[in-house]
């Protein structure tokens, strides 16, 4: 089963382009090659950043206490993507597919 973690903390509702912009340059690089490359695990992106896994770890780790990507984890292998904030409009939506979702398991 998988087990989703988001830093609750961060108050951010997801990664905003305007908030992408504010970053370092290689958090920037980052999240693009995250968002670039479909739900990368944690061997993924320590290859990419040619570091072992722990190191990209905590490279992750302020992006992760920020709201702008969202970890899963499925036995031993960890997840990662970027999370955007939703769009105009989004939120009735959301709350109707949510509530469909949630009488499914009923």
């Amino acid at each position: 089963m998988a087990k989703f973690s988001k830093d609750k903390s961060s108050g951010s509702s997801g990664l905003s382009f305007r908030e992408l912009q504010k970053l370092p340059k290689e958090e920037q690089h980052l999240i693009n090659w995250i968002s670039r490359n479909n739900k990368p695990s944690l061997l993924d992106i320590a290859i990419h950043l040619c570091q072992d896994e722990e190191t990209a770890l905590n490279s992750l780790q302020p992006l992760l206490e920020k709201g702008f990507i969202e970890e899963t984890i499925v036995g031993e292998d960890r997840y990662y993507r970027v999370t955007y904030p939703p769009k105009k409009g989004q939120s009735l939506f959301k709350k109707l597919a949510d509530k469909k979702r949630l009488n499914k398991h009923l």
